[in-house]
């Protein structure tokens, strides 16, 4: 049975053990043979729903670098907002004897099938950031809180404009981690605001079609709330492409480019997450799955940057 663990404090003490170092025989007439292949060796596969997003590359890169110095062999893979490709990587991955699988999922249903196949080989799957429908066929879960994010973008507008005004949401249904931002979201709101349009998409390519068709259909559209901060700035783009100005843009993530656009009074707010420590507690994860040790889910808090605070924060670094 998983524990649950939240993390109050972005500290994480990590035990690092050193590389084995190989030798060989420097006498060109006698090579050292390769040695042969340990059958312990932990070899971490590692696949996001999308590996264009900032946020997942700071995670898949922190990952990489201890896991490496951990002197674990390391590959990745991008779901690229498609189940099935996901699936045919992590299937290629498990072929080519993966030990764990990293793993943040396209559709948190449609990957059913690769959590199967994992237990039938006995690769043990981490899940970070956007949860599995399954969770029992995970060893455990890490990811930031995601209802609270939405949580805290609603909070902000509340108290920034409580006279509300029509909404667009950039959705994501597919991925429960954007399912629970905007249920965060949506269930904080004050009672002016509505949500004119929930617009779905499945990749970052739709939205600025998206928010240029909803500028035309709701002209009283005052608020955008990206899924992440990718979306946000795409809308943003289009927002001030029309000359709309007055619209005022929210997102998720806490990206470099999402604060630099906040201090540069782009971006009104985002609710940050922190993918360094995200992805230190999915090595962490790993270490104590190696070790046969219980594991537990971890909770990462997310915080509000905004254009008040902005200036607390070095906006060239995720936090």
């Amino acid at each position: 049975m998983k524990k649950f663990k939240s993390l109050a404090t972005l500290g994480l003490a990590l035990t690092m053990a050193a590389s084995l170092a190989g030798c060989s025989n420097g006498g060109a007439s006698t090579p050292s043979a390769a040695p042969a292949e340990d059958e312990t060796t932990v070899k971490i596969g590692f696949t996001a729903m999308n590996l264009t997003d900032p946020f997942q590359i700071a995670v898949r890169d922190t990952v990489k670098d201890l896991a490496e110095a951990e002197g674990w062999e390391f590959q990745s893979g991008d779901g690229n907002g498609d189940n099935a490709k996901q699936i045919n990587l992590c299937e290629d991955m498990i072929n080519a004897g993966i030990t764990h699988l990293v793993l943040c999922p396209v559709s948190q249903d449609g990957i059913l099938p690769i959590l199967e196949l994992c237990q039938e080989k006995g690769v043990k799957v981490i899940n970070y950031d956007s949860p599995v429908a399954d969770r029992d066929l995970v060893e455990c879960f890490v990811g930031s809180d995601n209802y609270s994010a939405g949580q805290l973008d609603a909070e902000y507008l509340n108290e920034k404009y409580p006279d509300g005004g029509a909404m667009m949401i950039i959705d994501n249904p597919k991925a429960e981690s954007v399912v629970a931002r905007v249920k965060g979201l949506t269930e904080n709101l004050n009672e002016n605001f509505e949500i004119v349009n929930d617009y779905n998409i499945s990749t970052v390519d739709e939205v600025l079609s998206g928010t240029e068709d909803t500028l035309q259909v709701h002209p009283e559209l005052a608020f955008i709330f990206g899924l992440n901060d990718t979306c946000g700035l795409i809308s943003l783009g289009a927002v001030q492409s029309a000359g709309r100005d007055d619209i005022v843009v929210v997102s998720v993530d806490g990206s470099p480019d999402g604060q630099a656009s906040i201090a540069d009074g782009g971006l009104m707010a985002t609710a940050a997450q922190s993918p360094v420590t995200i992805g230190k507690e999915v090595f962490a994860a790993l270490q104590k799955s190696v070790a046969g040790e219980e594991l537990e889910d971890v909770n990462v808090p997310c915080f509000l940057i905004s254009q008040e605070n902005i200036a607390d924060y070095d906006v060239t670094q995720w936090h």
